[in-house]
């Protein structure tokens, strides 16, 4: 994943000074919580494979390209990054980062820092030249490479890939995997909480290991909700013309994963309940009940107490769901993800295609309200822009429309055009493209606002 005018990132900085800890001394001689070592993680260079180059920050540390004679604590192989280009110094609930009159400027979350700086809260993207960062309150948790889960393994189309935050929830589906209670997941639309339910059946002992059965509840008509779930007998009702065992019985021995089951009526609700407080369905048509031994997993974008609080869902179908909780973190909640699907993603376009740092910016500060599956949708659609054009690289202009930060949507002021011409390094057609207007539209906001057509200096 290559940008013009950007290397990958090395070096390391010190650990010497006062730290962000959890550690406490603990009676009996235990040992105490593991030290958090706030930093700073490679987003942008960086490779699909191996660990992201990382740097713990206890002090204020300087960052910038470093050259002979002079230590430089961050060091970056970035020709956009001045010889000493930023400080950052570890603070309460982030790092504080203040330009050092650098050529092309410092930003936090595409806004410019300036010499008087700026706290980047923690999971906000530094960009300092064509270099990309994330601000982590424990580096730690970066140092091993993502995990990736192969399509066979799970039963999906394509294979996944996750950096650390999503593969602790990975690792606690695992876990769960050897109980027998219900699982709830719980997540934004889009978020992977199927992958999730995957990996709780793909896990489970060989003795339960049977089906992995999955239902859209509210996909259903309320008409045929029994029918799906619980069977029919043949000629229960017209058009009926053979028996079906039903999605529980269909998953007898594995997992029966019910999605958006928060959108499920009241009506239907009842009849969930008792199914899962018996252990027996019964099948349209049938006089008698049958017992089913499926593992039900459940997932909802919804807040299932704010809706049983409300009246919209039963709270004793909610405690019987919820005997196991998981909850999924949006995808701007791991924006190192967004930079793994996008390299995935990417990786696997004919032919392939390299993505630059603008390009990367833009998808690392978008809202993804659809998460994983409006990322992936975008990239798509991006990929055969770029192709169209002759592209070899996803560029901004290739991008759909995006839902970027506030800051990015009060129009073309000045502040934001003077962002996006220091990121240019004074290439107005560049800066014209971050703005989503055109070189003339550009010139004109210019010359209406009195600015001169030069990169401005951070300060």
């Amino acid at each position: 994943m290559n940008g013009r005018g950007s290397q990958t990132s090395t070096a390391g900085g010190g650990e010497s000074g006062d730290a962000s800890t959890e550690s406490k001394a603990h009676p009996g001689g235990r040992h105490a919580p593991r030290r958090l070592r706030p930093g700073l993680v490679t987003l942008f260079p960086r490779r699909l494979e191996g660990a992201p180059e990382t740097w713990p920050l206890f002090r204020p540390t300087s960052l910038g390209r470093g050259r002979e004679g002079r230590s430089t604590e961050v060091r970056l192989k970035d020709g956009r990054v001045s010889r000493t280009h930023a400080l950052i110094e570890p603070r309460s609930g982030g790092l504080f980062v203040r330009d050092l009159d650098s050529r092309h400027g410092s930003f936090v979350d595409g806004a410019p820092v300036g010499s008087r700086g700026k706290v980047a809260g923690m999971g906000s993207v530094l960009r300092f030249g064509d270099t990309l960062l994330l601000a982590v309150d424990d580096v730690d948790r970066y140092q091993n490479a993502p995990r990736v889960i192969e399509a066979a393994t799970l039963g999906l189309p394509k294979s996944v890939v996750a950096g650390p935050v999503l593969a602790e929830v990975w690792d606690q589906a695992a876990r769960f995997a050897n109980l027998d209670e219900p699982v709830l997941i719980l997540g934004e639309t889009g978020s992977g909480k199927e992958c999730v339910a995957r990996i709780i059946h793909a896990h489970a002992p060989p003795a339960r290991r049977g089906p992995f059965v999955a239902l859209n509840v509210a996909a259903l008509p309320d008409a045929l909700f029994e029918a799906e779930l619980f069977g029919h007998v043949k000629g229960a009702f017209t058009g009926a013309t053979a028996a079906r065992a039903g999605a529980f019985a269909e998953a007898s021995g594995g997992v029966l994963f019910l999605d958006e089951v928060g959108d499920l009526k009241a009506e239907l609700q009842v009849k969930l309940l008792r199914a899962l407080d018996l252990g027996r369905v019964r099948r349209l048509g049938a006089s008698q009940d049958v017992a089913v031994s499926a593992r039900v997993v459940s997932a909802t974008s919804r807040d299932l107490e704010a809706c049983a609080s409300e009246g919209r869902f039963r709270a004793d179908l909610r405690y019987r769901l919820a005997a196991l909780v998981i909850r999924v973190p949006p995808l701007r909640a791991r924006r190192d993800d967004i930079v793994l699907l996008t390299m995935q993603v990417l990786g696997e376009a004919k032919p392939p295609l390299a993505v630059g740092a603008d390009a990367t910016e833009l998808l690392l500060l978008a809202e993804w309200e659809g998460n994983a599956r409006q990322l992936r949708h975008a990239l798509v659609l991006a990929a055969d822009q770029a192709r169209a054009a002759g592209a070899d690289e996803l560029r901004p202009e290739h991008l759909p429309a995006l839902q970027r930060p506030r800051h990015e949507n009060e129009g073309l002021t000045e502040p934001a055009i003077r962002a996006a011409v220091m990121k240019a390094g004074g290439v107005t057609l560049r800066a014209a493209k971050l703005l989503g207007v055109s070189r003339t539209t550009l010139y004109k906001t210019m010359a209406r606002l009195g600015m001169e057509r030069k990169p401005p200096r951070s300060g």
